[in-house]
């Protein structure tokens, strides 16, 4: 009979760590049953540390959640069995179950942290958010439609908010969608409205309005991506990505005037810009030409009903450096005034009083915000009972234990690897013996269309090689097949195209990601690994997963992930071909 968790083994002050695989049922029905608070899961690394530290996560979230520790091996392939689908942990990773989880146990509402993409404060945040859900649930009768100022920003340690009665309450992110951030939507001093629940404050967000912006307004747009060619901006995150090109950045680029510049040179990604609206047959456009910086700005969108606005001049997103002095490259774009005096050769447009104003504030600002991480991370250290000395010597060890988990890492994926392809043989070689030949396929010819005989040899490789047990937790989702991909599978021999198949049942099915051997990865718009992903007009991102591997002109597989998760097969391209 499986122990008690109150009888579980303790391996630190505070957290209770498993091992044996007979306490796993405790564990296993402690997660799926009605708790009152969360439930933090950390596994451990093949080498018996943790990638999350349980003590500093315990510390940070007090008696807001339980946290437990599981070691890997015996114990999480137990765990694996007594919860449903993607649901456990294992590697070094970690989870926070919801209070009601058992409710309902999708593994879309505890996601899942790796060490190596994730960090202790993210893990931090998805239990306190699941507190917060908690509490609100329990009270949501009680909740009152309340406007406040905006007095703390801080992803890690809450966003605090005075009410008009003096009152403080914190800022939530319960009606918020997952993409969206707090720390992007509020703004310190600013105003924010949303429901109140006893000491929790859950702003909506607001739609937004695109026609407030006339032809020739000036406002604020934030750069999300710049390329050789174009540069794109957006003047809501939900928004569409404006492109401009070159003669809509640099002033008389058609002319051959500053010909040695480029959009780099002029725009960086992040970057809070003044920007001219620009309507064509009523389609919304952009331009960075002939705009008035004395020009009133129409107020850019919220994010929040009843919140700030979305951008401030000169405050650019964290991601980007803040542009502090004007580069003497750049040529300052003002509108024509026959009335002032022009500048002559070898002059320079001196900027007026305003932008100084604003980098100094901007700066000020940057300055602030250092001061209040440092009190932040103080204050942790105080709260840990730990001094800055030994933290020293802590972060010095972890520094020399890096390379080698990274090490260790790399030899983990070259045995999944293997792990893979040896798999993949063992279900070929069961097909064989059952007597099925699945290279012998049906003649195109019999088919109405190209696309209709494609969705019969996908459902019948799914069949084939999915087992019965797996069918319903790998089922052939809905997909679309895209004007060239039937095209692209002409040049295939029976051999590879029995592969391409099997990587689309991979796509379609969702297992593509959990197969190392696949290989999937983003495609990007050039070779570097800091170039842009490949993202289509309406918000779909390309995909390549390899079809062969180890193979002349190995073949992989480019396909469309819509914003809503559907896949559109795009083509079956050589291994040097970029093109989506």
């Amino acid at each position: 009979m499986a122990a008690p968790m109150s009888e579980l083994t303790s391996r630190m002050t505070g957290v209770r760590h498993i091992e044996a695989a007979h306490d796993v049922t405790a564990l296993a029905e402690m997660i799926l049953e009605n708790r009152r608070r969360p439930l933090v899961l950390l596994s451990t690394t093949a080498d018996g540390t943790f990638a999350f530290e349980p003590d500093l996560i315990a510390r940070e979230l007090g008696s807001d959640a339980e946290v437990i520790t599981i070691a890997t091996g015996v114990a999480t392939f137990s765990l694996e069995q007594a919860l449903p689908p993607k649901t456990h942990v294992f590697g070094g990773a970690a989870r926070s179950y919801p209070a009601d989880f058992g409710m309902d146990p999708d593994w879309r509402r505890s996601i899942l942290r790796l060490p190596d993409r994730h960090t202790v404060d993210q893990l931090v945040e998805d239990a306190l958010a699941q507190v917060t859900v908690s509490s609100v649930a329990a009270s949501a009768a009680h909740r009152t439609w309340v406007g406040a100022v905006v007095e703390r920003v801080s992803g890690a340690s809450g966003n605090i908010a005075k009410l008009d009665n003096g009152d403080r309450v914190m800022v939530v992110a319960d009606n918020l969608p997952p993409h969206l951030s707090l720390a992007d939507a509020l703004t310190e001093g600013g105003p924010v409205e949303g429901w109140l629940t006893e000491r929790d404050l859950a702003p909506e967000t607001a739609e937004p309005d695109f026609s407030v912006f006339q032809d020739g307004d000036t406002t604020l747009a934030r750069a999300v991506k710049v390329t050789p060619q174009r540069a794109y901006l957006k003047l809501h995150p939900t928004g569409p990505e404006i492109p401009l090109r070159r003669r809509d950045v640099i002033p008389g680029a058609d002319d051959g005037v500053n010909a040695e510049l480029q959009i780099a040179d002029v725009v960086r990604v992040g970057q809070t810009l003044r920007v001219r609206v620009v309507r064509t047959n009523g389609a919304l456009g952009l331009s960075l030409v002939y705009v008035d910086a004395d020009a009133a700005l129409v107020a850019p969108l919220s994010l929040l009903r009843g919140g700030a606005p979305w951008l401030r001049e000169g405050v650019d997103a964290e991601a980007a450096p803040a542009v502090r002095t004007s580069s003497p490259e750049v040529v300052p774009v003002q509108p024509s005034d026959d009335s002032g005096p022009a500048a002559g050769d070898g002059e320079r447009v001196s900027a007026p009083p305003s932008s100084v104003d604003s980098m100094a504030l901007s700066e000020l600002r940057d300055e602030v915000r250092e001061l209040r991480g440092a009190f932040v991370r103080l204050g942790r250290e105080v709260r840990a009972g730990t001094d800055l000395e030994t933290l020293d010597n802590l972060r010095d060890e972890s520094a020399g234990l890096s390379s080698e988990l990274h090490r260790e890492r790399s030899l983990r994926r070259e045995r999944d690897t293997i792990i893979a392809g040896l798999r993949q043989e063992l279900r070929d070689a069961r097909a064989a013996r059952a007597g099925v030949n699945e290279s012998k396929r049906t003649e195109r010819g019999v088919w109405p269309t190209g696309e209709d005989w494609l969705r019969y040899e996908v459902l019948t490789t799914w069949a084939i090689r999915t087992i019965a047990s797996d069918k319903s937790r790998h089922p052939l989702a809905e997909y679309t097949v895209g004007p060239r991909f039937v095209e692209s599978l002409n040049t295939l021999d029976d051999g590879q195209l029995e592969k391409a198949l099997r990587a689309i049942v991979d796509v379609v099915t969702g297992r593509v990601a959990e197969i190392p051997g696949r290989q999937l990865h983003r495609l990007r718009e050039g070779d570097g690994g800091s170039d842009h992903y490949v993202v289509r007009a309406d918000g779909a991102g390309c995909w390549r997963a390899s079809i062969e591997v180890n193979a002349p002109s190995a073949r992989r597989l480019h396909y469309w992930q819509l914003p809503g998760g559907a896949v559109e097969l795009s083509r079956v391209v050589l291994h040097d071909d970029m093109m989506p």
